[in-house]
């Protein structure tokens, strides 16, 4: 039998190419990617500020915990535990 040109059997379609994943560095208003114009993490975030050239806009983007900070808080959990056992 042979099948209508407009019609394909499931084993022959393609599947459709995966979404891309989304980034922190895209422009929230054009898609494109952002540079880097700052780093702060004084308040115990990593904080950066990035600005899209197109847009002319400046963007802070929070991305969790400062690696200083997990550190700190980590090592005084263990000086904790130290004087509980020790």
């Amino acid at each position: 039998m042979k099948w209508p040109s407009w019609l394909t059997p499931k084993s022959r379609r393609h599947a459709p190419p995966p979404a891309p994943e989304p980034s922190l560095t895209a422009c929230p208003d054009c898609g494109r990617e952002m540079d880097r114009i700052e780093k702060s993490t004084m308040s115990g975030y990593d904080m950066r500020t990035y600005r899209c050239e197109p847009c002319g806009k400046e963007h802070i983007v929070n991305f969790g915990s400062a690696l200083w900070k997990v550190l700190s808080d980590a090592r005084g959990a263990d000086e904790k535990g130290e004087r509980q056992n020790g």
